[in-house]
């Protein structure tokens, strides 16, 4: 099985990329998807709750994402510890939950397995990759993105400086996807670089057992 990881900025495009790679038949592990049902397990809710209020709570017993990240995504000491609390909860869970998926992927025969991982070589999931894809996105193109999410400018800054830059993760990247045209231009990128992968992936592949899986 090969595993393709995928790194950029924030609202740089990644799960685009993931996501018609899914469509052109690789296997997709989304860790924002599995985070978000970590983050809301009502163990975890409550724990949440008791540190930070009740209001990053919804009427539907859900965590606000955006209310939680406004408390953990900042410069200061209150934020930091915020986060290293929040990814104590949740990054254990979550670890232990993309493992399993990479593990029943390559059971089921799965040639070519996306990794979206969004701390990915900051959390070592790159040691479980055979190569990294950088998509890389200018940013206004980024902003916009981020704004049809809820976040401001400030807020993008924030995310973005908790995380490698984007000339580090380009530079520990196997391949740069250039997310700076048409949507139809992206997905040609990407096609053509998954029907090579595609096809050699089932003439030699590691087994993922001897992998490092990602630790936090």
């Amino acid at each position: 099985m090969h595993i393709v990881g995928i790194v950029g900025a924030p609202a740089g495009g990644k799960s685009t990329v993931a996501r018609y790679l899914q469509e052109l038949g690789a296997t997709w592990v989304n860790a924002d998807l599995i985070a978000r049902e970590v983050l809301n397990r009502p163990q975890v809710v409550a724990k949440l709750a008791e540190r930070f209020g009740a209001e990053i709570v919804d009427h539907e017993g859900q965590i606000n994402r955006l209310r939680l990240a406004a408390l953990v995504f900042g410069d200061d000491d209150a934020s930091r510890a915020a986060l290293n609390y929040l990814e104590s909860l949740t990054h254990p869970s979550t670890r232990n939950e993309i493992q399993e998926q990479i593990r029943q992927s390559e059971a089921q025969g799965v040639r070519v397995l996306v990794l979206d991982v969004p701390l990915l070589f900051e959390s070592k999931w790159d040691r479980a990759c055979d190569e990294i894809w950088c998509v890389d996105s200018p940013w206004a193109d980024r902003l916009k993105r981020a704004e049809e999410r809820g976040w401001d400018a400030a807020q993008l800054s924030k995310r973005e400086s908790n995380q490698l830059s984007i000339e580090e993760k380009r530079r520990l990247s196997h391949r740069v996807i250039y997310n700076d045209g048409s949507l139809s231009d992206l997905h040609e990128q990407v096609r053509l670089i998954y029907s090579k992968i595609n096809d050699c992936s089932g003439e030699s592949s590691e087994d993922s057992h001897g992998r490092g899986l990602g630790n936090s």
